[in-house]
């Protein structure tokens, strides 16, 4: 196990071997549950910001398969993820419904769940999820991994650049970016160009958003409407004037957004829901 972070010290640290995930996990036990799953190359430490503002909730964390201290071995699958993810949530609360909340590849994995195991899933919101990516991944995952691997210091300058992001949190990103091996970016960057809808997608009935910064590339938009039209209960929307990791850099608008999803009241005016209307 990794020394611990001072952007750890507000929560409970475990290593659940039952699933082989490490979990991070906040706020009353009573409280209704919200399991939040990050972005690739990051953990759970990235959704420090939120959790912090979300204490009223039951807050679960895991750091994904391949990820931060979830160290198994073997390449990244979005399936296992979803699968281990379930057991977390089975062996913490038993038969009781946890709210998701996914960003990016943690938006794929929630996505997954919905599909192959929708008893454990009550209200979720998904940001920046992609399906279709790529025609021929397997050809191009391993260029797009070494891509991935040039652009990482671009990627935390843009994380550190707003001054809402705490110095330790910089630290955190850089950390958890470094102990990822080249071979394991291209293994993340093939699973998540390779995910498309997940069958059973249809039969889920949780109430879920789909959302997209407005300066995201169109193929997020694309995938966020599509998405919707699969699901019985799920609309799309955009997040005006934001961009792919806004959740994290703007948390104070992601959680007034997450609260107001969560809770069937309204959302921020800074969210703008698609035609298909609130459902």
């Amino acid at each position: 196990m990794t020394s611990r972070s001072r952007s750890d010290e507000f929560v409970t640290r475990t290593y659940d071997h039952s699933v082989d995930l490490f979990v991070r996990e906040s706020g009353p036990v009573g409280a209704p549950a919200i399991v939040f799953l990050h972005g690739g190359e990051h953990s759970g430490r990235s959704w420090q910001p939120v959790v912090e503002r979300m204490q009223h909730y039951r807050c679960l964390v895991p750091d994904l398969p391949q990820h931060g201290e979830s160290v198994q071995p073997g390449p990244f699958e979005i399936g296992a993820a979803a699968a281990a993810v379930a057991g977390v949530i089975r062996a913490r609360l038993g038969t009781a419904r946890v709210h998701v909340v996914g960003h990016s590849l943690g938006a794929q994995v929630g996505a997954q769940l919905l599909a192959t195991a929708p008893e454990v899933v009550d209200r979720t919101v998904l940001c920046g999820t992609i399906i279709n990516a790529l025609p021929s991944p397997r050809l191009t995952a391993p260029l797009l991994g070494l891509v991935a691997w040039i652009s990482r210091s671009v990627t935390l300058r843009r994380n550190a650049r707003p001054v809402a992001v705490p110095s330790v949190m910089t630290d955190d990103y850089r950390e958890d970016v470094r102990l990822m091996p080249a071979a394991q970016i291209a293994h993340l960057v093939e699973a998540s160009a390779r995910f498309t809808f997940p069958e059973g997608l249809d039969k889920s009935d949780s109430p879920t958003l789909f959302l997209a910064g407005s300066k995201e590339m169109r193929l997020i938009h694309r995938s966020a409407a599509a998405l919707a039209r699969r699901m019985p209960n799920a609309v799309d929307g955009v997040a005006i004037d934001m961009d792919h990791d806004w959740p994290l850099l703007c948390p104070d608008l992601f959680c007034r957004t997450v609260d107001g999803w969560l809770s069937g009241t309204a959302l921020p005016s800074e969210i703008a829901l698609s035609n298909l209307g609130r459902r």
